[in-house]
């Protein structure tokens, strides 16, 4: 009995010598949280400007505090510095900090316009070499300003900016804006890399209503509102816009909030191998307002809703298309990608020649959308009968 104690002890002790203890650990007050990184190429000089926002733990986790002067805490400290290249503007932000940077709970990058027109190819190399980058960060594009700008935009709903960029992208238009998303269509065959992109509105607000198209990794353009919302769904995302509908000889019109939006992506080629697409998509929607004196309860005039609804939806697609086609000759919609997932031998036939062939060719829309909800009421409560029109 005491050998095998004897023994089982041995084995124990040889155990605990295998186990070691956390080697890289460091304390919190060794390290440096970035939540927010924005970089901008400024114009006048040519220098890159980087801002960072680094969290002050002791204030996030103290909840809405205040001083004793009675002015709210701030939860991050922002940092900027300049520099000749990214790499020397990324140095000189580390020697600003008393603590070893931490990227790797960062939730937003942010690229200025300017800096995306140019090339973001050697901001995206940088980020890639470091294992402590999470690609699960949203990359933003500051439409039509910069991106220090965008982000000290005021918003006071929540504590950090990157949590409200974050929130509005999950939450309202979910574009695939994702550094991976965006390493994964800049490398793939046949699809162009998107961003969800931010601007201020007249009172100087973040407004989320449009997605950068880039060719490869220089930013060409931009679609809003509804092509935005139509790119997203070809993309295998959900909408979130609204439709106005009327019927040919009425001049008030129903909003329509579009619910639910798929679209399919079909590719058949021709005797001479060109490729022509067909795009499937089905949507519902529901009724949101009513300018108009028609009453949606009556079958007769949700038909023909149906059929302007049907008909918005439509040239969505297809102004979508034009933008892509003609525009800006990119093909962010992926429809390269069909032709080489289901013709691979016709797309290693084609693929050097894709950016000139994608402009040419033929898109069909097969569209089949209709109205679910009308709410509470059909037609306005304030009009009297004789007034509803038919």
């Amino acid at each position: 009995m005491i050998k095998k104690m004897s023994l089982l002890l041995m084995t124990f002790t040889m155990i605990l010598s295998l186990l070691t203890g956390c080697w890289d650990r460091k304390e919190i007050n060794d390290i440096a949280i970035v939540q927010l990184s924005a970089f901008d190429l400024m114009p006048d000089t040519g220098k890159y400007r980087g801002y960072i926002q680094i969290a002050i733990p002791k204030s996030i986790g103290a909840g809405q505090l205040t001083s004793s002067g009675g002015t709210q805490q701030k939860t991050y400290m922002p940092v900027i510095n300049y520099g000749e290249n990214i790499e020397a503007m990324t140095m000189k932000l580390e020697r600003k900090l008393s603590r070893d940077m931490l990227p790797s709970h960062r939730r937003i990058f942010i690229v200025g316009e300017s800096l995306a027109r140019q090339n973001i190819a050697p901001m995206l190399d940088l980020i890639s070499r470091s294992p402590k980058n999470r690609l699960r960060t949203y990359l933003v594009v500051a439409r039509d300003t910069d991106a220090k700008s965008l982000v000290e935009t005021e918003y006071t709903l929540e504590a950090t900016k990157e949590e409200a960029l974050r929130e509005i992208i999950v939450r309202k238009m979910q574009v695939p804006s994702m550094l991976r998303n965006f390493y994964a269509s800049s490398a793939a065959a046949g699809i162009e890399p998107i961003a969800a992109a931010f601007s201020k509105d007249k009172d100087g607000k973040v407004l989320l209503s449009s997605v950068a198209l880039f060719n490869k990794t220089t930013l060409v353009g931009y679609v809003d509102d509804m092509q935005a919302v139509a790119l997203t769904s070809l993309l295998g995302r959900k909408p979130l816009g609204d439709v106005d509908v009327a019927l040919p000889d009425q001049e008030s019109k129903l909003s329509v909030r579009v619910t639910s939006l798929s679209a399919k992506k079909r590719v058949e080629v021709s005797s001479d191998e060109q490729p022509h697409f067909i795009l499937d998509i089905t949507a519902t929607g529901r009724i949101m307002d009513n300018r108009s004196k028609l009453d949606p309860s009556d079958p007769a005039v949700m038909e023909k809703l149906n059929a302007s609804f049907q008909e918005q939806l439509t040239q969505s697609y297809q102004k979508l298309f034009h933008t892509l086609q003609t525009t800006y000759k990119t093909d962010n919609a992926g429809l390269g990608q069909s032709v080489y997932r289901k013709y691979p031998k016709l797309w290693k036939k084609i693929e050097k020649d894709w950016e000139t062939i994608f402009p040419e060719v033929d898109v069909q829309f097969k569209v089949d959308a209709n109205i679910y909800q009308i709410g509470v009421q059909g037609a306005p409560y304030y009009l009297r009968e004789d007034e509803i029109s038919q």
